[in-house]
C-alpha cells in the first residue's frame, strides 16, 4: 500500500511539456516560414524551433507577436 501511494505521488509530481497552441498552428508557421525568402537556406529544424519558441511566447505567455518573432528569430536564425 505504501508503494502504491509513493508511485501515485511520483506520477502526480512528474510534469510533461504541454503546448497551449494547437499542432496545426505549429505546422502553419513552419509552412509559411519555409516559403519566406528571408529564411532560405535555414534548416527545417531551426525553423521548427523558431515557430515553437514564437508560439510559446505568444500563446502561452501572452507576449507581443512582433517582439516574440524578433526574439525567437535572433535565437534560431543565426
Amino acid at each position: 500500500m505504501k508503494l502504491l501511494a509513493f508511485l501515485l505521488i511520483v506520477l502526480l509530481g512528474i510534469s510533461f511539456k504541454v503546448n497551449a497552441y494547437p499542432q496545426d498552428q505549429l505546422q502553419e508557421c513552419i509552412n509559411s516560414s519555409i516559403q519566406n525568402p528571408s529564411v532560405k537556406g535555414v534548416s527545417e529544424e531551426s525553423i521548427e524551433k523558431y515557430c515553437d519558441c514564437a508560439l510559446n511566447l505568444i500563446v502561452n505567455e501572452g507576449k507581443d507577436i512582433r517582439s516574440s518573432g524578433y526574439r525567437c528569430a535572433s535565437k534560431y536564425f543565426k
